[in-house]
């Protein structure tokens, strides 16, 4: 059993933590089913007009949803960017990236929200070991209520947006990070590259 002090050392730690995170200090409140911020005195910095709404971080963004479409605002209340659907909500950071959509392609985020690599792909996959996966003329089949990918042609990419496979494999079929190679499909052949 853990010591009492320990205990509410920790709850603490956690409370403050959580503080932290909500940037200035605006937190989201739902009125007549909308929701918008309030700074720490309970004033109303963005007017309740978001079907869903997650608290700022602490680098001054939320996720909210606006028109069935999770969107990242700044404190000011400026879109930033629309965020990929994942497991209904917008897309998990991996590797201090995310992914975003635009005009019907996918590129990724950083945590701001900045664009930090083009919408140039009709899906990427996200960062593992430094790179991802992307593809061209691959499209979302929905299979209940997930979907998967098919079709189209496949490359890989770095953190920096470098494309170290180009895309115009079948598939990949798996990536070795740390011996910077990459197993491919092209046709009926297994092919295994170095990268770029």
């Amino acid at each position: 059993m853990l010591p009492k002090k320990f205990t509410i050392l920790v709850l603490v730690l956690i409370h403050f933590g959580t503080l932290l995170a909500q940037g200035k200090g605006y937190i989201s409140f739902e009125e007549n089913g909308l929701y918008g911020f309030k700074d720490k005195k309970g004033k109303v910095i963005i007017k309740p007009q978001y079907e869903q709404s997650m608290e700022f971080t602490k680098f001054g963004v939320a996720f909210v949803v606006s028109k069935n479409k999770w969107v990242c605002i700044d404190q000011k209340n400026k879109v930033l960017l629309e965020s990929f659907l994942y497991d209904n909500g917008p897309d998990y950071l991996s590797e201090k990236l995310a992914r975003f959509v635009e005009n019907g392609k996918m590129g990724f985020h950083n945590e701001r929200c900045q664009k930090v690599i083009k919408a140039e792909y009709d899906f990427v996959y996200p960062f593992e070991n430094g790179y991802a996966i992307v593809c061209n003329g691959c499209q979302l089949k929905p299979e209940g209520e997930h979907s998967r990918i098919v079709g189209g042609l496949y490359g890989l990419m770095n953190r920096k947006g470098k494309m170290v496979v180009p895309v115009q494999y079948d598939s990949i079929l798996s990536v070795d990070a740390k011996k910077r190679w990459v197993e491919v499909k092209e046709g009926e052949k297994t092919i295994k590259l170095k990268m770029e």
